[in-house]
C-alpha cells in the first residue's frame, strides 16, 4: 500500500519513510516535485486517489476533506483518528 499525506502535515512523509512506509506528499505524488505553492485542489486529489483504484491512501487532518473522500469512497486516514487508536492500544 502507498500513502499519500496533504500539505498541511507534509513533514509526516519523511518521517514515515524513516519507518519503512511508502509515503510521499501529495505534490510528490501528483506532480513530482515538492513545489507546494502550487495549489493542488481537493478535487483534483480525489480524482488521482480514485483512478489509482484504492492502491494509495490519502493521510490528512482536514475534516471536510475526510467527508469528501468518504462520500467518494477515497481511502482515507484521519490523523485524529491514528492517534485514537494509538492512544487506545495504550491505556490497557
Amino acid at each position: 500500500m502507498k500513502y499519500m499525506v496533504d500539505a498541511q502535515i507534509a513533514h509526516f512523509a519523511r518521517k514515515l519513510k524513516v519507518k519503512g512506509i511508502d509515503c510521499e506528499t501529495v505534490h510528490m505524488r501528483m506532480k513530482g516535485n515538492e513545489h507546494s505553492e502550487a495549489e493542488i485542489h481537493d478535487d483534483e486529489i480525489v480524482e488521482f486517489l480514485k483512478k489509482a483504484g484504492g492502491t494509495i491512501t490519502l493521510i490528512t487532518v482536514d475534516k471536510d476533506f475526510v467527508e469528501g473522500c468518504i462520500i467518494d469512497n477515497v481511502p482515507c486516514i484521519p490523523v485524529w483518528d491514528a492517534v485514537a487508536e494509538y492512544i487506545l492500544k495504550r491505556i490497557v
